[in-house]
C-alpha cells in the first residue's frame, strides 16, 4: 500500500459525485445540489467545524468582526456584524454566497472548507467528556484501533473543548496539530496544509515545532512536491534536539518515504535503517513497527517480492509480539500483496481472508478496504468475475475511510460505475 501519493483536487463535480463520504450538506453549501438535480428537503444544519474554521482564521489574520463587516461592504455584499457573530457561533449557516465571500476575504481555499465538511460527515457522535486531555487520549486510541468515525469525533471535540476552556497555548496548538495529522491520513491534504500553515504563523511552541515541520513534509509529499517535503525535513533536522531520538526517527522515516517516491531505493533503505536505530534508542516499538512495514513497502516498490515477503513477515511478528494488532494487519497486507507480486495468488487470498476476519471483529474500516481491494485483485487474477465484482463493491463501500488519492483508490475508481 502507498500511504502518501500525489494529491488530487477534490472539488470538481466529477470527484464530488464519486466521493462516498460527501454528504448532502457538502453539495448544498457549494451550490451543486441544484446542478445534480436534487433539492434539500429541510434546512441545512450549521456546521460547527466551518464556524470554528472561520473564527480561527479571522483571529489569525487579526481581524475584528466589525473589520470583516467593513471589508464585506467594500466588496459590494455587506455582511452585518451580528450575522458574522452568529455564523462563528455555529448558530447560522452562512449559505453558498456568504461562505464563498468569507473564504475569499480570509484567503482560504474552498478545498479546505470542503475537506472539513467531509470529515465532519464521517465523524461519529461527540463523546461526552469535558476533559481535553482525556479527549485527546480517546482520539488517538480510537485512531490506532481503526475506529475512524470515533477518532474524528474525539479530535473535533478535543479542539472545541480546548477553545472553550482555559487551556494552555501549547495544548491549543496540539489540538490543531493532531487534527491536521488525522485529516492528512484521510487524504484531506489541503485542509491539513492550511491548519499547519496557520500553526507556523502562530509562532508554534518549541516542543511542537519539529512535529509540525515533519507533518508539513508529509502533506507536501502527498500533494506531489518532493522538493517542499525535503525542505521541511531539513528544517526539522535543524530544530531537533540531539537527544530527541524519536523525532529524529520520524525525520529519517519520512525522508525514506520521499526517497521511495523518487525511486532512490538504496537511499531509502539507509534512511529506514537510521529510523529504526533512532526508534530503538527512543524505546518506541510502535514507530519501529511502522518502519519495519515501510521496509516491506520499499522491497515491494522496487520489485523484490521475496524480500518484501520476508520483511513483511518480520514486521508482522514484531507487531504481534508487542500487541499492535492493527499494525500486524498492515504488515500482513504487505505480505499478501507481495505474494501477488510473486504470483502466489492462493496464498495471498488466504492471508487476506484472515485479515478481513480480524478487521470485522475490530471494526477496522481502513484495513477492510485494503483487504477487499486485494481480494478483488486476487479474484481478477483467478478470472473469477463474479467474486471480483463482490469484492470491488465491498471495497467501494469502505473507500471513504482511506486516503482518496492512494493508488488503490485511483485504480478502484476506474472500475466502479458512478452512483
Amino acid at each position: 500500500m502507498h500511504w502518501g501519493p500525489n494529491g488530487l483536487p477534490c472539488l470538481s463535480l466529477v470527484v464530488l459525485r464519486d466521493c462516498v463520504a460527501v454528504k448532502k450538506h457538502f453539495l448544498v453549501i457549494f451550490g451543486l445540489e441544484r446542478y445534480l438535480g436534487r433539492v434539500p428537503s429541510k434546512a441545512i444544519t450549521p456546521s460547527p467545524a466551518i464556524a470554528r474554521m472561520l473564527r480561527e482564521r479571522r483571529q489569525t489574520l487579526q481581524l475584528t468582526l466589525r473589520g470583516v463587516a467593513a471589508l464585506s461592504a467594500e466588496s459590494g455584499n455587506p455582511i452585518p456584524h451580528s450575522t458574522l457573530a452568529r455564523i462563528e457561533r455555529g448558530e447560522l449557516d452562512p449559505g453558498v454566497r456568504r461562505l464563498q465571500q468569507l473564504l475569499r476575504l480570509y484567503e482560504l481555499p474552498a478545498q479546505a472548507a470542503g475537506d472539513l465538511l467531509d470529515l465532519e460527515a464521517l465523524a461519529s457522535a461527540v463523546p461526552f467528556e469535558p476533559d481535553p486531555s482525556k479527549l485527546k487520549d480517546l482520539a488517538f486510541r480510537a485512531w490506532h484501533e481503526g475506529r475512524i468515525g470515533d477518532a474524528l469525533a474525539a479530535f473535533l471535540a478535543f479542539r472545541d473543548r480546548v477553545a472553550k476552556t482555559e487551556g494552555t497555548r501549547a495544548l491549543r496548538q496540539e489540538s490543531v496539530l493532531s487534527f491536521a495529522m488525522a485529516a492528512a491520513s484521510l487524504g484531506k491534504h489541503h485542509l491539513s496544509r492550511q491548519l499547519l500553515d496557520d500553526l507556523l504563523f502562530d509562532r508554534p511552541e518549541p516542543a511542537l515545532l519539529v512535529s509540525i515541520l515533519v507533518q508539513q513534509s508529509v502533506v507536501w509529499r502527498s500533494l506531489g512536491s518532493t522538493e517542499a517535503a525535503l525542505a521541511f525535513l531539513d528544517r526539522a533536522s535543524h530544530h531537533v534536539a540531539p537527544g530527541a531520538h524519536r523525532y529524529r526517527g520520524w525525520i529519517h522515516h519520512q525522508r525514506a518515504l520521499v526517497e521511495i517516491d523518487l525511486k532512490s531505493f538504496a537511499a531509502a533503505g539507509r534512511s529506514l535503517n537510521a529510523a529504526i536505530r533512532s526508534y530503538r534508542r527512543a524505546r518506541s516499538p510502535r514507530d519501529e513497527a511502522l518502519a519495519l512495514i515501510s521496509l516491506a513497502k520499499l522491497a515491494f516498490e522496487s520489485g523484490r517480492a521475496a524480500e518484501a515477503m520476508a520483511a513483511a513477515g518480520r514486521a508482522a511478528e514484531f507487531a504481534g509480539r508487542h500487541g499492535f494488532s492493527r499494525l500486524r494487519s498492515s504488515a500482513l497486507l504487505e505480505n499478501a500483496r507481495a505474494l501477488q507480486l510473486a504470483g502466489d495468488v492462493a496464498a495471498s487470498r488466504r492471508i487476506l481472508t484472515s485479515i478481513l476476519a480480524d478487521s470485522l471483529v475490530e471494526n477496522d474500516s481502513v484495513i477492510r478496504f485494503y483487504a477487499h481491494y486485494y481480494l478483488w485483485r486476487a479474484a481478477l487474477a483467478d478470472g473469477d468475475a463474479s467474486r471480483a465484482d463482490v469484492e470491488l463493491r465491498e471495497a467501494a463501500y469502505f473507500v471513504r475511510f482511506v486516503d482518496p488519492t492512494s493508488p488503490e483508490v485511483s485504480e478502484m475508481r476506474k472500475h466502479v460505475a458512478p452512483a
